[in-house]
């Protein structure tokens, strides 16, 4: 059976999540599932620290404001006996949880948890027709994305006899509340114009294709890794009052693809639905053309937050809004993914990704592998004079590079499974820094005819040299470039090879910075101004 109630979990840095959830339990209560959406706080949580709290409570005020986001402050808890969690002061019992398996090839995943502690707080009241009526109401209100307002108020009237006739004060209010978040009146609304939305991502390294320019199968592919930094961190919001359309505030720099992103999402709306103007802020960003994937995160942490904003905001669509729609039809709105499906796989999931390339013009490749990379840190130069192809200048280059050898692209398939995907399941970093190197080094001949060497950026070219006299394997270029990275064992290393370089007059004029390989997908969290 599904029992109503509220979860509780944290995220990496600590901090509460209090979400109203159904899961599946049996008659014992040992065990949970809970099918959250890929893009929830939930399963975000979940999949981080793999444990949280589930609470039955007879508060349906508390789990009306949850549902709708509208929690003006953070119930009070204290902390969990058996995980590290919290409970609710004011609930019934408390059930603390261990997840035992998590299933998300789907957007709705599936997570099965095993209870570890069961507490008591207080007796739960009994059966309660206003309050069921009230969780009813909830659960339809988070669907008016999916249904229009209309529906959902026409099953509303019908509930609001028991809410009426056998409520009490905070059962009445609960109603209304969500009444006026359904008709989008009143403190609803205010309510409304506070939500922020706030997508965070990090950046792509990629290390190459397995084919370019093939007459026949196959197109591109590759393989790549999400790193932490540098990365998307913007927030969108509803525009001030009285304005008509779309307000952007960010570095100059970020301006155009942020607004090229923002007017593409909007024409690919289905007919009949509209989006009200809405404020993005950026507080940091990928630098563009250094070839760390900036233009698709970008793109897609843009379209991300409009999807979650119109979900939220409750605008009646055709199609499933916000949770429901992957990075892949993102990427298709906003005209990502032309070559690469690496960065579009890394926005949903991180990790290392190996992609089998293009069946179609038209098509976003195919991934068919994804690992978990272990905590070995990057370190990346780049050149601050000479940004890397893109663009018109991209495609020229393409056009001039012959068809790959099919030779070497059995080899650089090779390296990727075997030798390189083989060396991290096993987390051999010696091995993975020499496929890693080999695979850059032999992408690079292809490509030396039009980037000028195996690398794109002659001071690249000359630190390289140094860094493998010095020992350094896993060497190569993200991209097009110019950035350069060099993967070490630990932060002790990096923090050795960061000093080493800013003493080097080889690296003068160049950004040298770490990052870690960064194993999940991007944020979406849901806040009040």
């Amino acid at each position: 059976m599904i029992l109503e109630g509220v979860v509780t979990t944290h995220d990496a840095d600590g901090r509460l999540n209090v979400a109203p959830m159904g899961p599946i339990v049996d008659a014992e209560m040992t065990r949970l599932v809970l099918r959250p959406f890929k893009t929830s706080t939930t399963y975000r949580n979940l999949q981080a620290t793999g444990c949280g709290v589930f609470h039955i409570t007879d508060d349906v005020l508390l789990i009306a404001r949850a549902a709708l986001g509208q929690l003006e402050e953070t119930p009070q808890t204290f902390p969990a006996e058996r995980i590290d969690g919290a409970v609710l002061r004011d609930a019934c019992r408390w059930y603390e949880f261990e997840v035992e398996s998590l299933e998300d090839s789907q957007d709705r995943t599936e997570i099965v948890a095993r209870v570890v502690h069961v507490g008591r707080l207080r007796d739960f009241i009994g059966l309660h027709r206003a309050r069921h009526a009230v969780i009813e109401a909830a659960i339809l209100a988070t669907r008016i994305h999916l249904t229009g307002r209309e529906p959902v108020l026409q099953q509303m009237a019908g509930l609001r006899s028991a809410v009426e006739k056998t409520g009490g004060e905070a059962e009445r209010t609960a109603f209304a509340m969500i009444e006026r978040f359904v008709r989008g009146e009143g403190d609803s609304g205010s309510a409304n114009a506070s939500r922020e939305v706030r997508v965070r991502t990090g950046a792509r390294l990629h290390f190459g294709p397995f084919a370019v320019g093939a007459t026949s199968g196959r197109r591109f592919g590759g393989v790549g890794l999400m790193i932490d930094a540098p990365g998307i961190d913007l927030t969108v919001s509803a525009a001030s009052a009285g304005c008509s359309q779309d307000q952007v505030e960010c570095d100059s720099i970020v301006r155009r693809p942020i607004e090229t992103a923002l007017h593409r999402y909007r024409q690919t709306m289905p007919d009949g639905a509209s989006l009200p103007p809405v404020h993005v802020r950026v507080d940091s960003f990928i630098p563009p053309h250094a070839g760390l994937g900036s233009g698709t995160q970008t793109a897609l942490a843009v379209s991300r937050s409009l999807a979650e904003w119109e979900c939220r905001m409750g605008v009646s669509t055709n199609r499933p809004a916000g949770t429901a729609v992957a990075a892949s039809e993102l990427a298709r709105r906003t005209g990502r993914g032309l070559r690469s499906g690496i960065g579009i796989a890394g926005f949903d999931s991180g990790g290392l990704l190996i992609d089998a390339g293009k069946s179609s013009p038209d098509g976003i490749g195919a991934l068919v592998a994804r690992l978990e990379m272990p905590a070995w840190p990057f370190v990346l130069i780049t050149p601050k004079d000479r940004p890397g192809l893109s663009g018109a200048e991209e495609r020229e280059a393409f056009s001039r590079l012959g068809p790959m050898p099919p030779e070497l692209t059995d080899r650089l398939c090779r390296i990727a499974l075997l030798d390189l995907a083989g060396a991290v399941r096993e987390s051999d970093f010696e091995a993975a820094s020499r496929a890693l190197g080999e695979f850059g080094t032999q992408v690079g001949q292809y490509f030396a005819p039009v980037q000028g060497g195996t690398l794109a950026h002659p001071q690249m070219r000359e630190l390289a040299a140094l860094l493998r006299y010095e020992g350094f394997e896993g060497i190569g270029q993200t991209s097009w470039g110019p950035t350069l990275f060099a993967m070490v064992p630990d932060a002790t290393a990096a923090d050795a090879l960061t000093s080493q370089l800013a003493a080097m007059s080889e690296a003068a004029g160049c950004v040298v910075r770490t990052a870690f390989p960064r194993n999940t997908g991007a944020t979406v969290a849901e806040s009040h101004s």
